[in-house]
């Protein structure tokens, strides 16, 4: 999918205030770009806070799996994942390219490890973006 200018200086200051270390860059660039042509700000907003939630969820789980509070922890992580891959399946019927739809299919939304792993992944980018937006709104 070719980026509009907008979406790859988004992709450019994320790689900047990160290090550049984005895991999903180019499907986070895609979802940005199909959110941003459908005026879709609210699902963008929201896909956010979700895997930001995913991603520190993610990081405590796995810091601690002694504590007693692992299975809530687990059932958090659960409801996320339920979560985002809604949320994901809605952005993929905007896309209009079938390799691109068979292609998330695949990678986020098909039901194992793997496409989990690749979630945790996009979520650590979409923390990310959600740094960025906390610094932006002075927070």
């Amino acid at each position: 999918m070719q980026f509009s200018e907008d979406t790859n200086r988004i992709l450019e200051f994320l790689d900047y205030t990160s290090s550049g270390t984005l895991r999903k860059r180019n499907d986070l660039g895609t979802i940005l770009e199909v959110l941003a042509s459908r005026n879709k700000p609210e699902l963008a907003n929201e896909l956010i806070f979700y895997g930001s939630a995913l991603w520190a969820s993610y990081k405590i789980f796995r810091r601690d799996k002694t504590s007693q509070s692992t299975q809530k922890i687990k059932d958090e992580l659960e409801n996320l994942f339920n979560k985002l891959l809604e949320l994901l399946n809605e952005i993929v019927a905007f896309f209009e390219d079938e390799e691109l739809i068979q292609r998330f299919q695949k990678v986020y939304l098909k039901p194992d490890i793997g496409s989990r792993m690749n979630l945790i992944d996009l979520s650590y980018d979409l923390n990310e973006l959600k740094k960025v937006q906390l610094k932006l709104k002075g927070r």
